[in-house]
């Protein structure tokens, strides 16, 4: 019985092909033996014998209780230190590993696949492997132009990563959610994954802008919107801020892209479906735009659409490839200051689902045809969809489609490409259930929920999370809005469509249950072309729907209208029965690591209140704090004008580990703040002194009272920083477990690869600063490192060689001889590390190649990276202006660099 192989779709065995070929037939017969297998402990990986020098890694994968083995890696020259998958492990010899005989004696394997497409081998790597099915698979073989649509779910995030490895030269990701942004950049790299190929940049929409131009202020959000329009409500006589500031947003400016916002006569000459309120509705907001402008101004706030109008003199073809995820959220003149950065204009890819807007911005993907081509209709359309979702249960797809059908029948389709329906793979029914807006049942669903990770609570707007949270006390409360993105195991929603009743009705009119019964959509324009409040219907239905494709399993819903038409139509009866649910209830390390994760998406809110909930004290807004934070610490004020926001400030930053807070408070006088930072000081002292010494115990306890990322005050290094200096790996390999953050800097902006890095060179590159080096520089190297310059915010990459030598110098700056003035005699004088280009040489041939490639080492390809990147060479649009040349082939780092 043959053993089924499958591989990674770039496994390259170039100059193994005959071994190779020989060892692959004895894994599938089950001859471990002759294959010489053996198991790498602690690893999780197997290695198979090529030949006399070569090895195999391979692993174990399971689909639907099938085992599959799975070929990873040709190891060349028993160079297992090389390997993408081994980075950061302790290898001992290979007569040290354990043998194993056949595939029954492997260890059983955590690598679940989802998916399996038995029709191809291949297997995609990023954070998980993955199996593409044909759909994926042809988009996958295709080239730029590519427009990419599929829902929540469809694989569309991880296909457009796969594809972007096929691409070469300079590449920008771009999305509008910064957790997008450092999840995907994250997933790419994941796995110790490598391209010379390619120098990716992957950015927010406001660091895109910002790398031409840093913006004056911050930008506007809708809160900071809602307080300036709430006091113009009886004036425009229409209450509804959300609304207003999409038009706004997504309107007045954003759809244009000849001038940076509509003239009056233009706004009020829109047709209907270009705009969601009336024309005697937009005389009266156009003159209140005009009061939004200069508040704006006042505020020291921005809009991003009127930057990106105003950036467009600035920006310059800069990028080979440029890829733009989540494009329904992007505006018109957004996706023009991107795509202008491009080198070649058709080298785009864009994915997104226009079913996941919830703000009325009147995207289309027609309309993002029209963009680029002079007819919608052009055959050469690059538009593919994605339709197998492989995230949500059966009973969760099966209610998202009958929305669609809903919204398809009585809307008709807004174009082709947002017309199909989900399928999906999962093999969990899921349940869907229907409760009646009652508080018992409501209480008793609390009781059982409220201490899970797992269960989420989802309201249409900001306002009625209040009244949700007067029942449900998880700190998962959140609006649709706020929603977009995330995605828990079960969601209770409540009222969607009772509180929005009426629209509800008049989205279902004219819909039969016949309607709903059909297997795919059909594709039919709405014959009403003066209905502009379908525009407005359809926001109700697409949050329900993203509400809904929230949970990858199971969905309450509570309704006040339990028997409105629109559930009837969805078939939906009230459960009259008891909530069967089993109490389950989340450790505190769970609920807090799921504040992180909450912080990264930007959903502060709910963060600080898991926080506040399970490390007991009291809520505090942003909001809040600021006032606090501002009076608290102002030295005018008597002790007795602050004592409650001193006493608040205190509690919020003993719990935060703000040290710097109680430090301030403390120099005020604020005597409990006087007490603990005199113990934190002295504490300080023992903590730097049991790393040095390696006392672990020590260490352990002074982490878990003060926390792990504890700054040292003297020279704002963290136990990590510190753990490296005097190179003690069981302390580093402690502060690894506990999570500690590599990207923190201490008072000259170095972070902990710096001190690697310098380590390295202090000890005269002795065999254990190598083996420290070698072991821990990819673990310690963030994703890339963010800088400004000339009022420009950018980036380098950790797979650039620009990254390494700025890193290197800034290592270097105590350490190198050589010296030279920056602006000498004045206040501002500095003394700064320079280099010549023998000592670039002669410094660098000592990394190792696992770290630095060879060519890298060659003086030319150095003295390229860096004359391409001096400040002089500004003008040229990939040019980081990291370097200045003092004298011909001597360098320093940028002396006005500010490290962000």
């Amino acid at each position: 019985m043959q053993f089924p192989v499958l591989h990674l779709n770039d496994i390259n065995f170039k100059n193994v092909e005959k071994t190779f070929e020989k060892t692959l037939k004895q894994l599938q017969e089950g001859d471990f033996k002759s294959a010489d297998v053996r198991k790498m402990a602690n690893t999780g990986y197997y290695r198979a014998r090529l030949d006399i020098r070569d090895r195999l890694l391979f692993t174990m994968v399971t689909y639907e209780n099938q085992k599959y083995l799975l070929l990873l890696e040709v190891i060349k020259n028993h160079n297992y230190q090389n390997s993408r998958f081994l980075q950061g492990t302790d290898i001992p010899d290979e007569d040290k590993f354990v043998a194993v005989y056949s595939p029954n004696e492997m260890d059983v394997t955590n690598n679940e696949m989802i998916f399996l497409n038995e029709k191809s081998k291949k297997i995609h790597l990023l954070n998980k492997f993955i199996s593409f099915d044909k759909a994926q698979n042809d988009i996958y073989s295709l080239y730029p132009p590519l427009i990419i649509v599929g829902s929540a779910g469809s694989g569309k995030t991880a296909l457009v990563l796969e594809k972007l490895k096929e691409l070469h030269g300079d590449i920008a990701y771009i999305s509008l959610s910064n957790f997008l942004v450092e999840n995907a950049s994250n997933t790419y790299y994941s796995n110790g994954y490598e391209n010379e190929k390619q120098d990716v940049e992957f950015m927010s929409l406001h660091q895109y802008l910002s790398s031409w131009e840093k913006p004056n202020g911050t930008e506007v959000s809708f809160p900071q919107f809602e307080g300036w329009f709430n006091r113009y409500i009886q004036t425009v006589k229409i209450n509804e801020p959300y609304r207003v500031f999409e038009e706004f947003k997504g309107v007045i400016t954003g759809s244009p892209i000849h001038t940076d916002y509509l003239s009056e006569n233009e706004y009020i000459d829109l047709g209907v479906k270009q705009s969601i309120f009336s024309v005697d509705e937009r005389k009266r907001l156009y003159p209140l735009y005009l009061k939004y402008l200069n508040w704006l101004k006042e505020s020291n706030h921005y809009d991003s659409n009127i930057l990106c109008y105003s950036h467009l003199e600035k920006i310059k073809p800069r990028y080979d490839f440029i890829v733009v995820d989540e494009v329904q959220d992007i505006t018109n003149i957004q996706l023009k200051a991107i795509l202008q950065s491009l080198k070649h204009p058709n080298n785009f890819i864009l994915t997104g689902d226009s079913n996941q807007i919830v703000h009325p911005n009147f995207f289309s993907w027609s309309k993002v045809k029209t963009f680029f081509y002079k007819t919608a209709d052009n055959t050469t359309s690059p538009i593919k969809i994605l339709q197998t979702n492989y995230r949500n249960s059966l009973n969760v797809v099966e209610i998202g489609n009958k929305l669609l059908k809903i919204k398809n029948t009585r809307f008709g389709s807004i174009d082709r490409e947002s017309n199909y329906l989900i399928g999906t793979v999962s093999k969990n029914p899921g349940e869907v259930l229907l409760y009646a807006d009652d508080e018992k049942k409501k209480n008793e669903l609390n009781q059982r929920t409220q201490n899970s990770t797992q269960y989420a609570v989802i309201v249409p707007t900001n306002e009625q999370k209040a009244e949700a949270r007067r029942y449900f006390k998880t700190p998962l409360v959140f609006s649709v809005q706020e929603a977009k993105g995330l995605e828990y195991d079960n969601v209770i929603l409540l009222n969607f469509i009772s509180s929005h009743e009426g629209e509800f009705r008049e989205i279902i009119k004219g819909v039969t249950p016949t309607d709903l019964l059909k297997e795919e959509l059909t594709y039919n324009r709405s014959g009403d072309k003066t209905d502009k409040d379908a525009e407005i219907y359809k926001f109700y239905i697409n949050s329900f729907y993203v509400a809904i494709t929230r949970a990858i399993k199971n969905i309450y819903i509570f309704e006040k209208q339990s028997k409105h038409p629109a559930m009837q139509l969805l078939q939906m009866q009230e459960n009259r029965e008891d909530i069967k649910i089993k109490e389950v209830k989340s450790t505190a390390d769970e609920w807090l690591a799921e504040a992180r994760r909450l912080e990264e998406q930007g959903k502060h809110e709910q963060a600080e209140q898991i926080r506040a909930k399970y490390l007991g004290y009291e809520y505090v807004s942003p909001e809040q704090l600021a006032i606090i934070l501002n009076l608290a610490l102002d030295p005018t004020k008597k002790e007795n004008e602050v004592k409650k926001e001193r006493k608040q400030l205190f509690q919020y930053a003993v719990v935060h580990q703000r040290y710097d807070w109680v430090e301030q408070l403390a120099k005020l006088q604020f005597q409990r703040a006087v007490l603990l930072h005199r113990e934190v000081k002295h504490n300080s002292k023992e903590y730097v002194k049991n790393i040095r010494l390696a006392k672990k115990p020590e260490v352990i306890r002074f982490v878990k009272k003060y926390g792990v990322d504890f700054i040292e005050p003297e020279t704002n290094s963290t136990g990590l920083m510190i753990s490296i200096q005097y190179a003690q790996k069981e302390i580093i390999s402690e502060f690894f477990k506990l999570n500690a953050n590599i990207k923190f800097k201490d008072k000259s902006g170095k972070i902990a690869l710096d001190q690697l890095l310098a380590q390295f060179y202090c000890n005269g590159s002795k065999a254990e600063s190598l083996e420290l080096l070698k072991q821990y520089w990819k673990v310690l190297a963030p994703t890339k490192i963010d800088f400004e310059i000339s009022n420009r915010q950018l980036q380098a990459n950790s797979h650039s060689m620009l990254y390494f030598l700025m890193i290197f110098i800034r290592a270097m700056q105590e350490l190198h001889p050589r010296k030279t003035y920056y602006k000498k005699g004045t206040p501002n004088e500095r003394v700064l590390a320079c280099f010549k280009m023998a000592e670039f040489e002669n410094y660098l041939k000592q990394i190792p190649d696992e770290i630095l490639p060879a060519y890298r080492k060659n003086r030319s390809y150095i003295n390229s990276v860096l004359s391409s990147n001096e400040v002089e060479r500004q003008d040229f649009s990939n040019c980081k202006m990291s370097f200045t040349r003092v004298e011909r082939g001597v360098y320093v780092l940028h002396p006005e660099i500010i490290w962000l």
